[in-house]
């Protein structure tokens, strides 16, 4: 592992706009070729907003910015676990419906421990970030008519009848902007999926990397 590439690129996707990251995600999406890209980037802008939005309700609410405090508040089920990778993808965290969020502590223990990226960011602020971006998923749930799930796109229409669908990539957006106001950070968490997935491909995090450049 080029532990000199890694902290270049990590500077680099720092300083990467919000809009880049909001085309990144619709990348991702299984339906990305149904949304135009001036709809996406008024999708993404009211994504980042939602997300922003969510959080600092959330601070008001409870009256700190801490994530670990918040999850405890709405009696999340915080779990780590030592895996990472799973048979060919690569999990960072997840979020079970009701109330279950599981953090990965492989990938993380990886880029944090023996990837040389001191003073860029530690294992306690990764693990806040993760928390964060899943809290907002537990929120999704409970507050009606978030954006992020209210927001769908015609798949199609016959005879009057139609068949909407919700976004995915919004739902992340969402999830990754609120996690950087309730942690106070100036970048996106989204470049944590390119840096914790660096150390299982790094190939294919290049390549991530130089497509988010690219937008």
């Amino acid at each position: 592992m080029d532990q000199k590439q890694l902290k270049i690129m990590a500077e680099k996707l720092f300083k990467v706009p919000d809009r880049s990251w909001g085309m990144y995600a619709f990348s991702r999406d299984i339906l990305k070729n149904k949304v135009t890209d001036k709809e996406k980037e008024a999708m993404i802008e009211k994504a980042i907003r939602c997300g922003e939005e969510t959080a600092a309700k959330a601070m008001k609410e409870f009256g700190t910015n801490d994530p670990w405090i918040i999850a405890g508040k709405l009696k999340l089920k915080v779990e780590f676990t030592d895996r990472g990778q799973i048979a060919d993808r690569v999990l960072f965290a997840l979020f079970t419906p009701p109330d279950r969020v599981e953090i990965m502590t492989e990938p993380i223990s990886r880029l944090t421990e023996e990837s040389g990226l001191d003073g860029l960011m530690t294992k306690e602020e990764v693990i806040k970030l993760i928390l964060g971006h899943e809290i907002f998923h537990y929120m999704e749930e409970e507050i009606e008519g978030i954006y992020t799930r209210n927001e769908k796109i015609i798949l199609w229409n016959v005879l009057g009848f139609k068949n909407k669908s919700t976004l995915r990539a919004l739902s992340e957006i969402g999830g990754m902007y609120f996690s950087r106001k309730i942690n106070g950070i100036s970048y996106s968490p989204f470049a944590l999926d390119i840096l914790l997935y660096y150390n299982y491909s790094p190939d294919e995090a290049l390549k991530m990397y130089r497509e988010v450049l690219s937008y």
